[in-house]
């Protein structure tokens, strides 16, 4: 009965515990149901549950429903706050830089290259997290590939490593820190994931 675990347990992964304690019991109640029925029939356990699992539906997309119906804007809110987190992260990060190599001069960015900054982010963010879910919910199984760090982080690797070359054709263009503007991609793409996280994580707690 593992396997009929894990299915729901991925179907009610990220619910409040009241509603996540009230559905497992529905729906565990509706499977065994099922599949009492199917064993009369003559099926084996085993036969029986994949069939009832069948049925009932997708785990990921039947979760993606329970979360739209009680949280309906747990995934913008998230996407808010993982853009704000990297765009406080890249402000942080080119302020200690700028005071490493100029120290004593006015470091604090203005609030349009703030505001750029942001709208940068959530623009590519907003991109990539809709990729993200147009292959959560398809009927294709991409097990390793809808692991936020491989989809998110892997490829930003790639176009980092592949900014970064123009380091070595050019290193006199890059001096005092700027050799940090060919990475931000994977720097933004690592905390990007980290924000992902904190929030799932702050959320899950407060519920």
């Amino acid at each position: 009965m593992k396997n009929l675990d894990h299915y729901i347990d991925v179907i009610v992964a990220g619910l409040p515990l009241e509603e996540k304690e009230e559905i497992l019991e529905e729906i565990t109640q509706h499977i065994n149901e099922h599949m009492n029925e199917l064993m009369i029939k003559g099926y084996s356990e085993q036969e029986s549950l994949q069939i009832a699992i069948k049925a009932f539906g997708n785990e990921q997309k039947m979760n993606w429903e329970m979360k739209k119906a009680v949280y309906p804007f747990y995934k913008i809110s998230r996407f808010l706050w993982n853009t704000l987190f990297v765009t406080f992260i890249f402000c942080l990060l080119s302020y200690f830089i700028m005071e490493h190599y100029y120290p004593g001069a006015d470091n604090i960015a203005p609030l349009s290259s703030v505001l750029g900054v942001f709208f940068i982010i959530f623009f590519i963010a907003g991109m990539a997290e809709l990729v993200y879910e147009a292959i959560q919910l398809s009927s294709v199984k991409m097990k390793y590939i809808m692991n936020p760090w491989v989809f998110f982080f892997t490829p930003s690797i790639f176009i980092g490593g592949i900014m970064f070359l123009t380091y070595f054709q050019q290193p006199e263009n890059y001096q005092n820190g700027l050799w940090v503007d060919l990475l931000v991609v994977p720097i933004g793409a690592f905390f990007y994931v980290i924000a992902r996280q904190i929030f799932n994580q702050l959320f899950n707690r407060s519920i």
